[in-house]
Parts: C-alpha cells; sequence; structure tokens
C-alpha cells in the first residue's frame, strides 16, 4: 500500500523511532504499529506534520497527511466533502 511506505519513510526520516516518539510525544510502540500499518492516528498527525517541517521536510503538511490517510481537504468555501 503507498501509505505504508509513505509512513514508514517519514518515520525513517529521524535517527530512530524513540527519536521520532520523543519528538512528538508519543510512545515508542504507538510509532511501531504506525510504522507497521502505514497510518497515524487522527489526534498525533498535527504533532507530526509540525515536528516534520520543524525538521525541514517540507512536503509533509496536513493536506499530504489527509492525502496518506485517504482523505481529502476541502476549502471552506466549498464545505465538507
Amino acid at each position: 500500500m503507498p501509505n505504508d511506505s509513505a509512513i514508514s519513510a517519514l518515520i525513517a526520516a529521524w535517527p530512530n523511532r524513540r527519536a521520532f516518539a520523543d519528538e512528538i510525544g508519543a510512545p515508542v510502540a504507538s510509532v511501531h504499529k504506525w510504522a507497521a500499518t502505514g497510518r497515524i492516528p487522527t489526534e498525533w498527525q498535527w504533532a507530526v506534520v509540525r515536528a516534520a517541517l520543524e525538521r525541514g521536510l517540507a512536503y509533509v503538511t496536513a493536506d499530504w497527511m489527509l492525502a496518506i490517510h485517504g482523505r481529502t481537504s476541502c476549502s471552506p468555501e466549498a464545505g465538507p466533502p
């Protein structure tokens, strides 16, 4: 699945999974699960986007995160999908 490799690649941008987990405040066991499933729970996505941007990973945006998880964003004018 495409999102499996995208999330795994994102997590691999850190020196190790513990560093990633520490940076966003998540348990390491959760990070292992996210890498295996290719999904980051909604409640962690903003922290991941912020941490990635701070690390210089400019491609990791809210829209990217939505696309990876199979959701689409919408403009306020368009209303919900």
